[in-house]
């Protein structure tokens, strides 16, 4: 997907080079980066976009509202002097279902059916098991 990348140069040599990345602020979200070299500003923003797509998706967004693909910004962002397009590969986030056998003990199967049972948010067993906090 193609993300319009605005770049900011540092003014002093205690700054870094700054980037923006509007498309997420469209979405009320942000998206910036930085970088001390000029030549790691593009890989870190790229790594901040990945992190953003992820968390769009936890959030319930689809990402395909993140494919606006050309656009100007600089009227917006007058601070970024430079624009790039930057391809940015986020197939790896979209939602792939897998096939996965586990073996549990009977009674806490039942105990797995029982509550799917009385909670009506969860679908199935399946959704309970998307559902469970990670630890």
């Amino acid at each position: 997907m193609l993300f319009m990348i605005g770049i900011e140069k540092p003014t002093t040599d205690q700054m870094a080079f700054g980037a923006v990345v509007p498309v997420f602020s469209d979405l009320g979200y942000g998206c910036h980066s930085a970088a001390d070299e000029e030549a790691d500003i593009l890989k870190n923003t790229k790594t901040a976009i990945l992190e953003m797509a992820e968390e769009l998706l936890n959030d319930g967004l689809l990402l395909s509202e993140l494919d606006q693909g050309y656009k100007d910004y600089s009227n917006e962002y007058p601070e970024f002097k430079r624009w790039i397009a930057l391809e940015v590969d986020i197939e790896t986030f979209k939602p792939v279902q897998h096939r996965l056998n586990i073996t549990l003990p009977k009674p806490q199967l039942i105990r797995i059916d029982d509550f799917v049972s009385c909670h009506k948010e969860y679908k199935d067993r399946s959704v309970f098991y998307l559902l469970l906090p990670v630890s």
